[in-house]
């Protein structure tokens, strides 16, 4: 499947099926799920559908802001997902070559006390 956005209007193919949802018909219920998802620095999202094809931690794992966790390949590109923290690596949920759906919990990091 291949997904691509086009400013408010997300595009779905897969095979010869094509179809489309526009962003903003989105509820301000799944709206503000998704952002207060996304805004927690010690638990590392899917932030769309891929499969993992590099992990660099393990449980236990200190790691520092910017470092590198994992690679998700997506519609044929890689992105590397980087800790925001200088913590320690509580729970890797991923295995290699996994395939995750938007929103899954990859990895969970040591909350920070402030």
């Amino acid at each position: 499947m291949k997904i691509e956005r086009v400013d408010q209007k997300v595009w779905f193919k897969d095979g010869a099926e094509i179809w489309s949802y526009d962003l903003a018909d989105l509820s301000a219920e799944g709206q503000r799920r998704k952002k207060s998802q996304s805004s927690t620095p010690d638990l590392i999202l899917a932030q769309m559908p891929g499969k993992i094809t590099k992990v660099f931690v393990k449980e236990g794992d200190s790691v520092v802001q910017g470092q590198p966790l994992l690679v998700m390949e997506a519609m044929k590109m890689e992105y590397t997902l980087k800790s925001d923290l200088n913590t320690t690596v509580e729970k890797v949920h991923v295995t290699l070559g996994q395939q995750m759906t938007v929103g899954a919990s990859l990895i969970q990091l040591k909350k920070v006390e402030a």
